[in-house]
């Protein structure tokens, strides 16, 4: 596993403990981009701030460049 994908796999865990929501975060292959996935819970700006709170523990990733997709119970990923 490449350290960008470690680091993508740290922010999730820190952006779920921060968010009290499920979040995925993955490359997404088509636009190669990272994606951050969740259902429900704060919206993008909210997990934009959790995000760039957490950047020093996830120096490979950009947060800024991230795409924020935020769900619904009813979108399933």
């Amino acid at each position: 596993m490449s350290k960008r994908a470690r680091s993508a796999r740290r922010l999730a865990s820190l952006l779920t403990s921060k968010s009290g929501t499920y979040v995925r975060v993955y490359y997404d292959r088509q636009i190669r981009r990272y994606r951050v996935v969740w259902t429900n819970g704060p919206d993008a700006a909210q997990m934009f701030t959790f995000a760039v709170q957490a950047a020093g523990e996830v120096p490979e990733l950009d947060v800024a460049t991230l795409l924020w997709d935020r769900g619904t119970t009813n979108n399933h990923h």
